[in-house]
């Protein structure tokens, strides 16, 4: 009887040229930054907006160095010309580049 070992089995019979390859492959695609639908980038407006006129906490998922980061806080204002939100956290006032927001949700219950 053959004993079936799982994935174990596939593994070999794969290059290590391959493998490695397959892991390159894993890791810039992780690095790549997703490009926003025209919805996706109307509702993130939307959301923004709404957390800055009414004054209320946001979470903010930004892209930076490969990763996503998230930071929550009041928005204190919107700087056009340099395309930047500053946000107050708890601890520090934060500038984040408006092309690296990826997602905003409003966060009614993080501190007042």
């Amino acid at each position: 009887m053959i004993k079936d070992r799982g994935n174990i089995k596939w593994a070999s019979m794969m290059l290590p040229e391959h493998l490695e390859l397959l892991r390159e492959y894993k890791q810039g695609y992780a690095k790549q930054q997703r490009e926003l639908a025209d919805w996706e980038l109307e509702e993130l407006q939307q959301t923004i907006d709404l957390a800055y006129n009414q004054h209320q906490n946001v979470k903010l998922d930004v892209w930076s160095d490969g990763k996503i980061t998230q930071w929550i806080g009041k928005i204190n204002s919107i700087n056009i010309n340099t395309n930047e939100l500053i946000l107050e956290t708890l601890l520090k006032i934060k500038r984040i580049p408006l092309k690296n927001i990826c997602s905003a949700q409003l966060d009614a219950d993080y501190y007042d």
